[in-house]
Formats: structure tokens, C-alpha cells, sequence
């Protein structure tokens, strides 16, 4: 079980078997990436149907690219990718679609966790269904409870009607708890109550509700150091990781990040009735970056290089690139102002810069800055609807 460790098995498909049927062992194993878990004695007929389907799809990795409209990745519903990784992702999530287990969705921030979660719903029996996403840290502490439950007219000080919370509108569908790690402590107890009765109430009310939620989480850091750091409740982890998905970073995605800013470049072009393109001058600074902010950095830097550009964005890319890699995203690491700038301003810049130095990690720029992440997602909200 040392073994295991999901950032170096991603792109490895691993079968664990024991002596005896130990259904903590299994547990254990599967949450640390193992695909699959048997007893002995290995059962060939079993087993056969397996090792043919990861054949037969490990080898269409080199073969099959060329076939998708020149964007050298592939389409998995709202994914794309064709790495290995992403394969034996794509593996899982096919999988895990079709039953009702709860989902748990590992993975760095901007490696694409709302798509996996969206693309799993795409392929339920819940398809028909509403998806919903909740950002449990974008929500201040005194709301998210009203948010996610509801509440009746005159529950609290400024209820003035009755307010159906996320549960309720994605009753028959899903709902994905986003970053479940910032969520209040006391609130998560209150989530585990709702998970395991099936049932829920509305703050101020006294009716009952059946729940017909498929329910799905994320973070972007290991659950199990979020539970040592009293982040996350071991018990509420446990009920919701029933099947957890490791979505892997781009660094470790090989051909795939030359084929998405093909790709990306290639919905600008179409939005903006254009015909640059990526020649592939820049494809030696895109393999040797580590890519930390992963596709969302890489998306924002095609679109910076594209914006710069007059008919080739690889001249543009790499400077862009190499900007990142040296930790010079503005003025030398840092920021230019003039004087008689309003402290808002100074702000609001000051934000923006961070974020465009973690690759838009907002957890990572929201410990640089020395605020919550509930503080700058509120900032962030704000610009925006300015």
C-alpha cells in the first residue's frame, strides 16, 4: 500500500490482490488510485476482459489522434485529452456514470474538476436532470447553510420570502460541492446529516423533504492532509468519497498540451473570424514548463499570446511562457503604480497580479495576499460586477 500514490500512478493502471477479502484494505487502495482490487486466487475469465480493454485503449493513444479535426486531442464529453492519464480517467468516469455513488474529484487547481463533474452528470441516468455547482468557498460562513438548504419566509433577519437552496434545485440531477475542503466545520456536520437521512428541511421549516440529489465533491489538495488538518470531517469524507477520481495535472500530460493550445487558439480563431496559428516554435517552452496554474493557465497565455499577435502566436507564447517561469507576470515580480492611485485600485491590482502569478490558484494567491479565499472570491465578485 506504500506504493500507491496517486500523483505517480496516474498514468498507470494498478491492480491490487490479497490473500482475503478486507473490505478496509480495498477501501483504502481504491482512494489511493488502484483501479481494481481482487482476491486470490486470480480468476483468469475475470481478469482476461480487463487487461483486453486496457489493451485495446493504451494502444489508440498514437493512432487515433489525427482523426479529431486537427486539434491532435480527444473529445470525452467535456473533457479533452488524449494522454494516458486522461485515458484511464476517461476509464472511471465511464464507470462510475452509470451507478449512484458519490464521487470525490482530486486534482490541481485549473486541471478541469467542474468538467469531470459535469461530464460525469452528461453520462448518468440524471442527464435530464439539472447540474448544479456550489463553491463552498466563495459563500460567506453565515449564508452557506441558507444557501444550500434554503429557507423559509422569516427564517432569519432578511428573509423575506422563501428561498429554494441548491439541494432542492438540483433535485433528480446533481449537485457538485466545489473546494468542500473551505466549507465551514459545523456546516459539514449538518451535510453529513442530509447525506445520510436522504432527508432535508429548510431553514425555518418544519416539512420534511425526500433527497434525489446525486451528490459530488472536489478539492485541490489531498483529502486525507485536509482531514489531519481538521479542514474536513474524516466521516463526511468517507460518505462522500465512495468512488474518488484523480484528474492529472498538465505537467503529466504529455502531447496533450501542444494539442489543447491548438485547440484553444482554434476557438479564438473561430469567435473572432481569424487564421492565426501555432506553428510550433514555442512547443520546446511548452514541454519544459511546469505548467502550475495547468489548462487554465495555458488557455489565459494562448489568449494573451493570440491578443499580441498578428499571424503566428509562438513568439508571443514563449515570451509569455518564459514571463511565468522566471515569476515576472508584471513589472519585474511586482507592480507599477502612479502616484495619486486610490487604495482600491491599488487593490484591485494587486489581486489581479497575484492571480495571474499562482496561474489563478486562488487558494495559493489568497495565502500569498494573507486573506481568506472566501475574502478574494468576494473581491473578485465585486470587479466583476463593476
Amino acid at each position: 500500500m506504500a506504493m500507491l500514490n496517486p500523483d505517480l500512478i496516474q498514468d498507470t493502471e494498478v491492480f491490487v490482490m490479497t490473500d482475503v477479502d478486507v473490505p478496509e484494505v480495498a477501501d483504502r487502495a481504491i482512494r489511493l488510485g488502484a483501479s481494481y482490487y481482487f482476491c486470490k486466487p486470480a480468476n483468469e475469465t475475470n481478469l482476461r476482459p480487463l487487461f483486453e480493454d486496457i489493451a485495446t485503449e493504451a494502444g489508440s493513444v498514437d493512432t487515433d489522434v489525427s482523426e479529431h479535426d486537427g486539434c491532435n486531442v480527444d473529445q470525452f464529453g467535456m473533457l479533452r485529452g488524449s494522454s494516458r492519464g486522461m485515458r484511464k480517467l476517461y476509464r472511471q468516469v465511464r464507470k462510475v456514470a452509470q451507478s449512484e455513488l458519490s464521487v470525490f474529484i482530486v486534482g490541481e487547481s485549473g486541471t478541469g474538476k467542474e468538467l469531470v463533474a459535469l461530464t460525469t452528470h452528461l453520462m448518468s441516468e440524471r442527464r435530464d436532470g439539472p447540474y448544479v455547482a456550489f463553491n463552498c468557498a466563495a459563500v460567506p460562513e453565515g449564508l452557506a447553510e441558507s444557501e444550500l438548504f434554503g429557507h423559509e419566509k422569516g427564517a432569519f433577519s432578511g428573509a423575506t420570502q422563501r428561498h429554494r437552496g441548491y439541494f432542492e434545485r438540483a433535485r433528480g440531477g446533481t449537485l457538485l460541492l466545489d473546494e468542500i475542503t473551505e466549507m465551514d466545520i459545523d456546516l459539514q456536520a449538518k451535510l453529513l446529516r442530509v447525506l445520510e437521512t436522504r432527508t432535508l428541511r429548510r431553514l425555518g421549516s418544519e416539512e420534511v423533504m425526500d433527497l434525489d440529489v446525486r451528490v459530488i465533491s472536489a478539492c485541490n489538495r489531498a483529502p486525507e492532509e485536509a482531514v489531519q488538518d481538521g479542514k474536513l470531517r474524516e466521516d463526511l469524507f468517507y460518505r462522500l468519497a465512495q468512488f474518488p477520481l484523480h484528474v492529472p495535472p498538465l505537467r503529466r500530460r504529455g502531447a496533450d498540451i501542444v494539442g489543447l493550445a491548438q485547440y484553444f487558439l482554434r476557438e479564438l480563431n473561430e469567435k473572432h473570424d481569424t487564421s492565426l496559428v501555432l506553428q510550433g516554435e514555442a512547443v520546446a517552452a511548452m514541454e519544459a514548463y511546469d505548467w502550475p496554474g495547468n489548462v487554465r493557465e495555458l488557455r489565459h497565455l494562448v489568449e494573451r499570446a493570440y491578443i499580441m499577435s498578428e499571424t503566428s502566436i509562438d513568439a508571443e507564447l514563449e515570451q509569455a511562457i518564459r514571463e511565468q517561469a522566471d515569476g515576472a507576470p508584471a513589472a519585474q515580480d511586482g507592480i507599477r503604480l502612479r502616484v495619486g492611485t486610490t487604495i482600491a485600485e491599488m487593490e484591485r491590482q494587486l489581486i489581479l497580479a497575484t492571480l495571474e502569478h499562482t496561474g489563478d490558484d486562488k487558494t495559493a494567491a489568497a495565502e500569498l495576499l494573507g486573506v481568506s479565499v472566501k475574502t478574494l472570491y468576494n473581491r473578485l465578485k465585486a470587479y466583476a460586477e463593476s
